[in-house]
């Protein structure tokens, strides 16, 4: 938590004003406010300060020296004295979703401590065993194509690089060691998506192409019934799978599911920009279309899967959902249904070229894709709000019920997207606003989207 936020927690809980603070704790008023917008960082004499006073306006109930530890621990870690590895650790095993608690037992440690070297409050005198503890079993542990892509991304180099097991290894050590933890790889994801979304022109998609001439024009290539091996067909089968229901009468709402890699679809241009028309020919055609997103992925790739989906969520026609429990184990799984068409698929991770996907027009076998579509989508909840350029009015209300409720946001600098602006509040929601063609904004209280907006820094 940023100071600023726990600030305003403790004045939230002590149901006080920020002036009394200021007053019982002997600081201005005027710091006390910088302190929390987050624009200025208080000394340690203020600091103890602070806490005394937050400790006499609880009348006892809160202790000043857990008051004290808890506002030194929102500070960076260079101030707290540590080298950094508690944050680079903390960063590779998030980009894995490696539990405390497992390397807790490969390195004999309590989890409460490890937990505490992570957040940058214990900061062990000799890392040296820690580091080639951790390094070996990652390195051991983490094999698939896409958990070297993630390591990749954290520490700066090619997956190809991690290929020997051994070489694996020594770069993970090398980078766990270092003096200065690596920028995120999720900001140039992070501007990907806020580049999509401030050039996207719902006025120019409206007015684009209408589906009557296309549906003369590709009645003759009606896609056939297939299944095809391999996940770099994949694509070959969407597009089909889209032109079906293109080509249909069926009104019936498109349900889409993957859980599939996207890095394929992200890495070629042109195979994202024939997606994305695909999906805008059936928004164009006035079919409702929901994606259901299951986020338990690396936080890059969430990133990257929305940075070309997002801009398609100004239509009114296309409705992001994701799943409440994220975890997918080791298979892999796609699944889309129209009224016209179902498309299947599955995988084991990090064995795709012997992933299958089937395409049907089956009538019995779409009836039960839908059935498991449908029950997906009940296990689910909105992505995002949406909020047109009508209803900017209560989105305004709900900011000033949260700023009432000592939930302020902070705002993401994003001076390079002149129509884009963010605002976060830290671990509750987050909100994108288009500015122009039309304005609207995105109300998300996804963790893994407020916590890649709050990471990213233009």
């Amino acid at each position: 938590m940023e100071f600023g936020y726990l600030l305003n927690d403790y004045l939230h809980r002590l149901n006080c004003t920020a002036k009394a603070l200021a007053d019982v704790s002997g600081v201005s008023p005027i710091q006390l406010s910088r302190w929390r917008n987050g624009s200025r960082r208080p000394s340690d004499e203020m600091l103890r300060r602070l806490a005394a006073g937050i400790a006499k306006m609880s009348d006892g109930a809160l202790d000043e020296k857990e008051i004290l530890d808890s506002m030194l621990d929102t500070l960076p870690e260079t101030r707290r004295g540590g080298n950094g590895f508690g944050m680079r650790l903390d960063q590779l095993l998030k980009a894995l979703r490696v539990r405390s608690s497992e390397i807790s037992r490969v390195l004999n440690f309590d989890p409460s401590y490890l937990s505490r070297i992570r957040a940058g409050k214990r900061n062990p005198t000799n890392v040296a065993p820690i580091i080639d503890s951790v390094s070996r079993y990652i390195a051991r542990r983490c094999t698939s194509g896409e958990e070297r892509s993630a390591v990749a991304g954290v520490i700066g180099t090619d997956a190809a690089a991690l290929e020997d097991a051994e070489d694996y290894r020594s770069a993970l050590a090398g980078w766990l060691r270092s003096g200065t933890a690596l920028p995120s790889p999720v900001s140039k994801d992070v501007a990907a998506f806020l580049e999509a979304l401030g050039s996207f022109d719902l006025t120019e998609f409206v007015g684009g192409r209408r589906t009557g001439g296309d549906r003369e024009r590709l009645a003759p290539q009606f896609p056939k019934a297939r299944t095809v091996t391999g996940i770099r067909n994949l694509l070959r089968c969407d597009l089909a799978f889209f032109r079906a229901t293109e080509l249909s009468d069926s009104t019936e709402r498109v349900l889409i599911y993957s859980d599939m890699p996207v890095l394929l679809l992200t890495k070629d241009p042109e195979r994202t920009k024939q997606w994305m028309e695909a999906v805008a020919r059936l928004a164009r055609k006035g079919l409702e279309i929901v994606f259901i997103y299951n986020l338990d992925r690396p936080l890059e790739e969430t990133v990257q899967m929305l940075g070309f989906t997002i801009p398609l969520f100004m239509t009114g026609r296309v409705h992001p959902y994701c799943l409440r429990e994220g975890i997918r184990g080791p298979f892999r799984h796609l699944l889309k249904v129209s009224g016209a068409a179902a498309l299947s698929g599955e995988a084991i991770a990090g064995h795709y070229d012997d992933s299958a996907f089937h395409l049907t027009y089956d009538a019995a076998k779409m009836s039960y894709f839908r059935r498991r579509a449908e029950a997906l989508l009940e296990r689910s909840v909105p992505l995002v709000e949406i909020y047109t350029e009508e209803r900017q009015e209560a989105l305004r209300r709900f900011l000033d019920e949260e700023a009432e409720n000592g939930f302020q946001a902070a705002p993401i600098r994003t001076a390079a997207f002149r129509n884009i602006t963010v605002q976060v509040c830290h671990n509750r929601w987050a909100v994108i606003t288009k500015e122009n063609a039309p304005r609207l904004s995105f109300l998300t209280r996804v963790p893994q989207m407020i916590d890649a907006l709050e990471r990213f820094n233009m």
